[in-house]
């Protein structure tokens, strides 16, 4: 997905004006239908990456802090890395970086170590499910943080993994973008609504 994502990038110039080329071909009713709401939701997905990026950056600083403290400075490139990929997988990302962390503060130091980094871990995660989500979310996307944390609840126990990756940019292209009129379809709907009150007054009189 990597790949497919950067070869997409490299040439997104030539490929955008391939798909604007639809609007002059007998598809161009499709185009039409679907363009702006797939732009729209890509810009909406696109600002929830950059949130998700900056709370894996924000867990590594920690995860290396904590690491140094219990002594284990000389793991701590390894270990934050593996904690920076594993950021953008809520939950299960949890329990992967926690294994490496676990694993070699128990061969470092022992048992005492290894519930120390457990901790560390809990906290850690709890700072990111409380604190930083609500918050870097809802800085991105313009939601208040208790319908964020509501939101990954909702999506965390109906729809698991992906509820949890893809529930806060899917609520708010619905609810910001899909479900609101346009401009132009917002004055059709009030020019339609004013036709039909004249309409109904002069039936009355």
């Amino acid at each position: 997905s990597l790949l497919f994502s950067f070869l997409i990038v490299l040439d997104l110039t030539k490929l955008g004006a391939s798909v604007r080329e639809l609007e002059s071909t007998k598809l161009w009713f499709i185009y039409h239908s679907v363009a702006d709401d797939i732009r729209e939701f890509s810009q909406v997905l696109g600002k929830a990456l950059e949130a998700q990026l900056i709370i894996a950056i924000i867990n590594s600083f920690l995860t290396a802090l904590g690491i140094s403290l219990l002594g284990l400075g000389q793991h701590v490139a390894f270990l934050s890395v593996i904690v920076f990929f594993c950021s953008f997988f809520p939950v299960i990302g949890v329990f992967i970086s926690s294994i490496p962390i676990c694993l070699i503060a128990l061969q470092s130091d022992g048992l005492q170590t290894m519930f120390l980094g457990i901790l560390l871990i809990a906290i850690i995660h709890l700072i990111e499910g409380y604190i930083l989500n609500p918050r870097i979310y809802g800085s991105y996307m313009r939601i208040n943080s208790v319908i964020i944390l509501i939101i990954l609840t909702i999506g965390g126990k109906l729809f698991s993994f992906w509820g949890l990756i893809l529930g806060v940019p899917v609520c708010t292209y619905i609810f910001g973008h899909a479900i609101r009129f346009k401009k132009q379809e917002r004055q059709g709907a009030l020019e339609e609504l004013s036709t039909e009150e004249a309409k109904t007054t002069a039936d009355r009189s």
